[in-house]
């Protein structure tokens, strides 16, 4: 199974897959609706993750997956590769951020703020 991220007006949820949950050491993230601040588009998911990497995997230029560390909280991060990902931040909670690689990260994005809103697609 590969990782998901989903949302209903109550919060957000990253499901890591096997692998990712292997590489990562770490289970799913669940997000309150409460505490999610900006649901937004980054053009380069390996650049926007900054910090101590602990524990995970990280490959320069190639990999972050797991969780990176800094003093204005940790980020939980599933990206290969250089490219678009999605970039939710929270506003409490153990995890401050979530980075998600994906191709299609606008058309999530705007999918992720439309469930949170109670909306149907």
């Amino acid at each position: 199974m590969p990782t998901t991220i989903h949302a209903d007006p109550s919060g957000l949820t990253l499901r890591l897959g096997w692998l990712d949950r292997v590489l990562a050491l770490r289970g799913d993230v669940r997000i309150h609706a409460s505490d999610i601040d900006v649901i937004a588009v980054v053009p380069d998911g390996l650049a926007s993750v900054a910090g101590i990497r602990a524990p995970g995997l990280g490959i320069p230029g190639a990999r972050k997956i797991g969780t990176w560390r800094r003093r204005q909280g940790a980020t939980v991060a599933v990206v290969r590769g250089r490219g678009p990902a999605l970039s939710i931040t929270a506003t409490g909670g153990p995890v401050r951020r979530i980075v998600l690689s994906a191709p299609d990260a606008a058309e999530r994005a705007a999918a992720l703020q439309a469930a949170l809103a109670g909306e149907r697609s």
